[in-house]
């Protein structure tokens, strides 16, 4: 068990979800007060997110800790990687997939005890033109589906339902082929496809593709093509991810990778990470970092163990 500080603080973003984070505030301060550490709220804005972050995770000598959805914790653990500080994370977003694949308790006083513990583990992650990714990213495709849901979340409320029913209905349109150029690993190689997709979590990958999934057992990011030119194609895809066997179907192309650039004609990227958008410029720099970000988190079960095996 590592010794932590008996002070955290806390990077609060005031301009996601909702407007009164006064409850919130009140919630994570009793909770860490209980265990006898004292809070210091960060608060950070549209206006002042990346500077502001890196301020803190630089200069602030407690546990850093961030409470909020997927986008500031990629954010605040872009930060964290850079200096090689240990990242604690409080789940309060709407999908927290990041938490959710850490097995961070969606419980605050839960969440707040595994930072209070000093429970650490060390992850491999990825990184495309210096911002990292948790789990995944990836453009095509999979930025229309996360466009498609914000505009339905706007429409009708953000819950997982929506999320999905968004999903379905985007994946029911006609999708346009992405004329790109990789170099992976010193390979130029170029093909057309409806989306690129970059993966580091092995859990999850095992849930899409178990090839997929042992390009982290070597260390390296899996990388899916789907090249999909029709309906038919996109829902047959679309099922055997659900079953997880998209390395089955004919119109996906999996493979591993430690760095690849991607280059394409278009001046911006829409790319999705860690199921945030953010706008890139070509070319795309990735790469693989292994154990490269700290955070506090439950130790792995058994079966996690077993899976990156």
């Amino acid at each position: 068990m590592s010794v932590v500080p008996s002070m955290a603080h806390v990077i609060i973003n005031r301009d996601s979800g909702a407007a009164d984070k006064s409850a919130l505030t009140r919630q994570i301060d009793t909770e860490f007060a209980s265990h006898g550490w004292k809070v210091e709220f960060v608060p950070v804005g549209r206006d002042n997110l990346h500077s502001r972050i890196r301020q803190a995770v630089g200069q602030a000598p407690g546990a850093i800790v961030v409470a909020g959805g997927d986008g500031t914790i990629n954010a605040v653990g872009t930060a964290c990687a850079e200096v090689k500080r240990t990242l604690g994370i409080l789940p309060t977003g709407t999908f927290n997939y990041v938490a959710r694949n850490l097995r961070v308790p969606g419980d605050m006083a839960q969440a707040v005890a595994v930072i209070v513990q000093g429970q650490v583990r060390h992850l491999s992650v990825g990184e495309i033109n210096g911002r990292i990714f948790l789990h995944n990213a990836g453009f095509g495709l999979y930025t229309r589906m996360l466009e498609q849901r914000e505009q339905d979340v706007r429409r009708f409320g953000r819950s997982r339902l929506v999320a999905f029913m968004s999903g379905i209905r985007c994946l029911l349109r006609s999708h346009p082929l992405f004329g790109v150029e990789l170099v992976a690993d010193g390979r130029l190689e170029r093909r057309l496809t409806t989306t690129l997709f970059f993966g580091c979590n092995v859990l999850q990958l095992e849930e899409l593709s178990l090839r997929a999934a042992d390009c982290l057992r070597q260390q390296k990011l899996a990388v899916l093509s789907l090249k999909l030119r029709s309906r038919w194609e996109v829902a047959v895809a679309a099922f055997a991810g659900l079953i997880g066997r998209l390395d089955c179907v004919k119109t996906t192309e999996t493979f591993c990778a430690s760095a690849l650039r991607v280059q394409t004609r278009r001046r911006r990227l829409k790319v999705v990470m860690d199921g945030e958008l953010v706008h890139l410029r070509p070319p795309l720099d990735i790469r693989f970092r292994p154990e490269a970000l700290t955070v506090f988190a439950p130790p792995l079960g058994t079966d996690e163990l077993a899976a990156m095996r």
